[in-house]
């Protein structure tokens, strides 16, 4: 399972990404020989914002030292999201479809979001111009406001496949828009128009004009037109609190789109979560801690999973990208403060995406919520450096 153990004696180490139609894309990954003795937390440039930096959402209540929870990647008991490994206090919302929600990045004027740290899974993924959007997937708790919703892209048509979600969107090109209402869930996919308010609404409207919604309203939405709402199948992720064996240390991922567009996730021991802070455009270099304008707490992952997929233009003016999330292909997971080498899986159209050790058994991440970071098969990875990792996003 653990394919790092040669990277503090390697430069470059290859992967294959088996892509669709038998194509297959290669991940090359830089290594920077280094000490691999864990030292203090990396630290970073950032400015520091009135939260606790060791805030975490609400909804993850992780396991205590005495308790273990392992599950999935079938027969979850009653009440443990599929997606988190998390019981949930109101176990009728895993009833329904899960909402996959279009959620603002771009322009930074569009920070602090509201209701990202609500999500179960949120993905991040390039658009264009050197920026990056999210695709926030809300199914075991709900939230009063999400937003800013923008519009949508083509990888959106696979998110909500793969979820068999409800899919809300602001706008979107003639071309992705055709490709959604075209398509088998075209009538679970809500836009602004002509859904109207609610569920999608204007937050104030006479200065900034941010298009929201309420999950609630969302969910009421679909169930008004008569769209069946039932959970679909949503098995396939193996949860555990345990931590594998095979891991290096993993303490900071500079996360890195484009000079514009970079992330640090930065492991705090207190919540043993991964905490967000992103770039301020002061330079290269100064990030900011990043909240939630809905509960004012810090952004936290217990899971930061870092996939290698093949990205591919379909215009190159106006730039306009797409992914193909098919198949199988390499993966980074930080968890608990270390990193594992692993290969994610999607099985099917219609099946979640899952992760999986070198020899093919379930890859168990944390249990509590994950974001994906969605980068290009010729992305670099630098790294460790006293646990520090940088990956730098590339499109073939």
């Amino acid at each position: 399972m653990n394919r790092l153990k040669d990277f503090r004696h390697l430069t470059v180490f290859t992967l294959l990404a088996i892509a669709a139609c038998g194509r297959q894309a290669t991940v090359t990954v830089t290594v920077a020989p280094t000490d691999t003795t864990v030292s203090e937390q990396p630290t970073a440039t950032i400015v520091q914002s009135h939260s606790t930096p060791e805030a975490s959402p609400s909804p993850i209540v992780l396991p205590t030292s005495t308790e273990i929870a392992a599950y999935g990647p079938t027969d979850y008991p009653a009440g443990v999201n599929p997606l988190t490994g998390l019981e949930m206090a109101s176990p009728e919302n895993l009833e329904r479809r899960p909402l996959l929600i279009k959620v603002s990045n771009f322009p930074r004027g569009d920070r602090p979001q509201w209701g990202l740290s609500l999500a179960d899974l949120v993905f991040e993924h390039y658009t264009e111009a050197g920026s990056t959007r999210y695709s926030a997937l809300f199914f075991g708790s709900d939230a009063e406001r999400v937003g800013p919703i923008r519009s949508a892209r083509f990888f959106d048509v696979e998110l909500t496949r793969m979820y068999n979600a409800i899919f809300a969107f602001g706008s979107a090109d003639y071309r992705v828009r055709a490709r959604i209402f075209s398509s088998e869930f075209a009538d679970r996919s809500v836009s602004e128009f002509p859904a109207g308010c609610p569920p999608m609404c204007r937050y104030d409207p006479a200065n900034y004009n941010y298009l929201v919604t309420k999950t609630a309203d969302l969910q009421g939405y679909i169930v008004g037109l008569g769209v069946p709402n039932e959970r679909p199948p949503l098995e396939g992720m193996a949860f555990d609190s345990q931590i594998p064996p095979g891991g290096e240390p993993g303490l900071l991922l500079d996360m890195r789109y484009s000079l514009a567009a970079f992330t640090h996730w930065t492991y705090a021991t207190e919540s043993g979560l991964y905490l967000r802070a992103q770039e301020t455009g002061a330079d290269q270099f100064e990030v900011a801690p990043l909240e939630d304008a809905l509960t004012d707490q810090r952004i936290a992952a217990a899971n930061v999973i870092v996939i290698f997929v093949l990205h591919e233009y379909y215009l190159v003016s106006p730039e306009m990208i797409e992914i193909r999330l098919y198949g199988r292909g390499p993966a980074l997971v930080f968890r608990d403060g270390q990193v594992f080498s692993v290969t994610w899986v999607r099985a099917g159209q219609y099946n979640v995406l899952t992760f999986e050790t070198d020899d093919g058994q379930p890859f168990p991440v944390k249990p509590g919520n994950s974001w994906i970071e969605v980068v290009g098969s010729t992305s670099r990875v630098e790294g460790p450096e006293d646990g520090s990792w940088t990956v730098r996003f590339g499109i073939p």
